[in-house]
């Protein structure tokens, strides 16, 4: 597909305000950025940029891969970079390159770590990673004393321990409550051990105040959404809208089969629209038959199966709409707006998903004005 039929813009200026609704509720607290993924689909470079010049309580970055961490360096960015999934062993010498800051999580990676401080003297400082309930990445609990006693024999210098929440959304905290218990209980063993303690994310942030701790680590919020299960007032503005142009369309009869297996027949006359946008963009196919675009300020109803590179529209109640002109598949267009959590509600899956699947290669547009 040809940049130019389909564009997502991204609104720096929302981001800044979904920011400092960080900020209202962490107080004077440091943050850890997550801008993994691309910045869940915005642009990690861009997102990241605008976060360190907002505030200078983004005190580090949080991405998944050391090729995420790298691509931020070689953007220009000197902030401290926090590899939340930790590094392959066989690409130490990028690591300490390129200074990032790994997760350790496991013994192995740290005896490889410590051989590489030994042979070169070079200065590390990394993050412990514990295991109180996610059953992912992690430490026990129980071994902290002896791992922080391995870093200190390897001279790496410990300056975060975290760990991570498996249902901070949800209504119930009583599994997370427990998480955080454990935490707290390392934190208080360890005395005024210098290391950063963090945990909340942004469901956290959101309704678990007492989970923030020494520093945070906003994610989805930063965009504009809730993770949470429960609804509540949280300032928060979704900072992408994606249009995508209209190649074709065509007025059918009744009885018309729409797209692959025919899951959709017309059942009027009816005018259909075909969207340069499908599920290698990022759009998902089980939106097929009941996903909703914006078509000059009308909600218009995906019919048919969702195609690799193209969408088709019943767009009979927004006659107006012309060959070439552009659709919101995700934004707002005067009272009608689709966002993200809307596309997730309806193809049974979450908001991270749907931005997170919107491809690198897309068109990004960035407003760089405070919007109102």
């Amino acid at each position: 597909m040809a940049f130019g039929d389909t564009i997502a813009t991204i609104d720096l200026g929302r981001l800044e305000k979904n920011l400092h609704q960080v900020i209202k509720r962490v107080g004077q607290r440091n943050m850890i950025a997550v801008v993994k993924a691309n910045a869940y689909g915005h642009g990690a470079s861009e997102i990241a940029k605008r976060l360190i010049k907002s505030s200078r309580q983004v005190a580090m970055l949080g991405v998944a891969t050391l090729d995420e961490g790298i691509a931020l360096r070689e953007s220009g960015i000197k902030t401290p970079i926090l590899l939340m999934t930790g590094f392959s062993v066989s690409r130490i010498q990028e690591l300490v390159a390129y200074r990032l800051t790994p997760a350790l999580f496991d013994l192995n990676t740290l005896s490889l770590l410590s051989r590489t401080v030994q042979k070169t003297g070079c200065k590390i400082a990394a993050h412990i990673k514990v295991d109180t309930g996610m059953g992912r990445l992690g430490i026990a609990p129980s071994e902290v004393t002896t791992f922080l006693q391995k870093t200190a024999d390897a001279k790496i210098t410990v300056s975060g321990i975290f760990s991570h929440f498996a249902e901070a959304d949800l209504s119930d905290l009583t599994y997370a409550r427990e998480q955080l218990s454990k935490l707290k209980k390392i934190k208080t063993s360890l005395g005024k051990h210098p290391a950063v303690f963090h945990l909340a994310n942004s469901a956290a942030i959101l309704h678990l105040p007492e989970a923030l701790l020494d520093s945070v680590r906003p994610g989805l919020m930063l965009y504009g959404y809730s993770p949470l299960q429960e609804k509540i007032k949280t300032g928060l503005s979704p900072i992408l809208t994606v249009k995508s142009r209209v190649i074709s369309i065509k007025k059918v009869p009744i009885g018309t089969a729409i797209s692959y297996g025919r899951t959709f027949v017309t059942k009027r006359e009816t005018r259909v629209a075909v969207i340069g946008i499908g599920y290698a963009d990022g759009y998902p196919r089980a939106l097929s038959n009941c996903g909703e675009m914006i078509a000059n300020g009308v909600r218009v109803p995906v019919i048919g199966r969702v195609c690799m590179d193209m969408t088709m529209l019943d767009v009979t109640n927004a006659p107006s709409l012309l060959a070439g002109d552009f659709v919101t598949v995700i934004g707002q267009e005067g009272s009608a707006c689709v966002f993200a959590n809307d596309l997730a509600k309806k193809a049974n899956t979450i908001p991270y998903e749907i931005l997170c699947g919107l491809k690198g290669n897309m068109k990004r547009v960035y407003l760089r004005k405070v919007s109102d």
